[in-house]
């Protein structure tokens, strides 16, 4: 739904430059269509359920008790390396991607996910797609599909840019939402 979004945002969203960069002096900076090496870090906020019952199965003494699930703060960090499908035109605004991430939390949790991309004006960035999140939980590592997505909006300083990103993954298992700083370098 968001690529849907970004695709469709009126022409004048796609006059962005995506050719080379250069600063004051006349040097290469980084190039649009090229390669992203990101990093985020920032505040992340778990909600995992509790106990999971097949559909139908009821535990009265479980019903609205919130300790049955788990939630938690911690630092969180998202690794991802993105391409853009071309160097102009509309799909120059469209990178697909991979990540992985962890959050730093009582019990270890990690995440892998492939993405796409859409950066429809500007410095923003939308993006989502399919994660698989694992999580130890009393000596056990379990794993969740989840659907992972951010949004972010950076400016360029010198060879990166920078700027908020915020995160939200959702699986059968929970939730986490995420606030940070995002950083990013064109390869």
């Amino acid at each position: 739904m968001l690529i849907a979004a970004g695709l469709i945002i009126p022409g004048t969203a796609y006059t962005g430059d995506v050719h080379d960069h250069h600063d004051h002096h006349g040097h290469h900076t980084h190039e649009v269509g090229g390669f992203e090496i990101g990093l985020s870090i920032g505040w992340v906020r778990l909600e995992e359920d509790g106990h999971h019952h097949e559909e139908g199965e009821h535990h009265e003494e479980e019903e609205h008790h919130e300790e049955d699930g788990h939630s938690e703060d911690a630092l969180g960090v998202h690794l991802h390396i993105g391409k853009r499908l071309a160097d102009e035109g509309i799909l120059s605004k469209v990178s697909l991607g991979i990540g992985g991430e962890v959050i730093f939390s009582e019990e270890e949790h990690y995440g892998l996910m492939a993405f796409a991309t859409v950066h429809p004006w500007k410095g923003l960035k939308l993006s989502v797609g399919p994660a698989i999140e694992w999580a130890k939980h009393d000596g056990e590592w379990d794993s969740h599909y989840a659907t992972h997505m951010e949004a972010a909006y950076v400016f360029d300083v010198d060879e990166i840019h920078i700027g908020p990103a915020f995160g939200y993954s959702t699986s059968d298992h929970g939730e986490h939402y995420s606030a940070g700083l995002h950083l990013g370098y064109h390869l």
